[in-house]
């Protein structure tokens, strides 16, 4: 996939449920059936959750705006990680169906943001409002 084609509404809906997939056939000895669907919506409908996470908008005049300025915090790849690893864990010690959900919400919007920083324009890494330019690729 092109840069600008990893960060369409299409590609990260079609990476969720691949990621549910992935993580019902991962998780299958681990959890109960209900756990594993559970696991599997979470992940469809985080796949594009830190889009719609800024709360955004058009302007009566046909302007776009966002509560939260677009690619800012919302796309902050640290906090993505720390929240994957944290609802992660909680699945997998308590296994209450909240954190199965929680686990596939962040574990799709960690992909998401993933996929969002091989774009041009990059996401944040470390600081929530300065962003890491694309990962450099190689030219043939």
């Amino acid at each position: 996939m092109e840069g600008n084609k990893l960060s369409s509404k299409g590609a990260h809906f079609a990476v969720g449920v691949l990621v549910a997939a992935a993580s019902v056939y991962l998780a299958r000895d681990i959890f109960t059936p209900w756990q594993l669907l559970l696991l599997a919506c979470g992940c469809v409908w985080g796949s594009s959750s830190p889009d719609w996470m800024e709360i955004s908008g058009w302007a009566w005049w046909g302007t776009r705006y966002s509560l939260i300025p677009h690619r800012t915090i919302t796309h902050w790849m640290m906090a993505w990680i720390a929240a994957t690893i944290w609802t992660m864990g909680h699945a997998l010690t308590d296994g209450t169906f909240i954190w199965c959900i929680a686990a596939g919400f962040t574990l799709s919007g960690l992909t998401h943001v993933l996929m969002d920083a091989r774009t041009p324009m990059g996401v944040p890494v470390f600081h929530p409002y300065k962003r890491r330019k694309q990962v450099r690729r190689h030219r043939r």
